[in-house]
């Protein structure tokens, strides 16, 4: 599950996230978030992420997955190459006991879309908790991978079912600048949309436009 073409190699980067990590956010209320790694050996953090992106796919309205994932299949889906989490208050220290649905904000994943000679070109899927929705925390993600895919060496991001009743999700990436490379028609059955098959935009952003200014 880590690929539709299985393990895919990652671009090689001469960038260590550490000169980047962590990213320190204000979100529109004026609290502060910082967006670090996921620590994939911090069991009681990855249950929680597993739990939230579990709700997500129950409510049946952003990713295609019909089906709850169990331990192994999120961490293939989800961990198997870079993946981050938006916290308030500051960053989660090792050894330490967290309220996790207070502490995390949302979570997101940067990996490749296509194997071998494409496989400069990433995806990421991005979720924000429930319980804090509304404070800009979406963004706060979206401007960090703005950073941090390029970091990772990839040149360019696909994003393959943004369904067309995600609205906020759209706005997010039109205001960023991605172009909408195309439009799959009926893509998706989705519950908030139980009459009707849903299309989906795909989104295509081309990291070396900064690279050349």
């Amino acid at each position: 599950m880590a690929s539709a073409y299985g393990k895919i190699p990652k671009p090689i980067s001469n960038i260590s996230l550490d000169t980047i990590l962590p990213i320190d956010k204000t979100l529109k209320n004026g609290s502060k978030a910082v967006l670090q790694r996921v620590d994939p050996n911090n069991g009681d953090l990855v249950d929680h992420l597993r739990s939230l992106f579990n709700g997500e796919l129950e409510r049946g309205s952003t990713y295609p997955q019909e089906e709850p994932l169990t331990e192994a299949q999120f961490a293939d889906y989800f961990l198997a190459y870079d993946a981050f989490v938006l916290t308030k208050e500051g960053i989660i220290e090792k050894d330490q006991s967290y309220d996790y649905k207070d502490k995390v904000l949302g979570m997101f994943y940067i990996k490749p879309n296509y194997p071998g000679r494409c496989s400069h070109i990433c995806n990421a899927g991005f979720f924000t908790s429930t319980h804090h929705r509304g404070y800009g925390a979406g963004v706060a993600m979206a401007e960090s991978y703005m950073k941090l895919a390029p970091a990772l060496g990839y040149k360019a991001s696909v994003f393959n079912l943004v369904f067309v009743n995600n609205e906020s999700s759209i706005r997010i990436w039109r205001r960023l600048g991605f172009q909408e490379a195309g439009r799959i028609p009926k893509a998706a059955r989705l519950k908030n949309s139980p009459n009707e098959l849903v299309d989906a935009i795909i989104f295509y952003y081309d990291f070396t436009k900064e690279e050349d200014k």
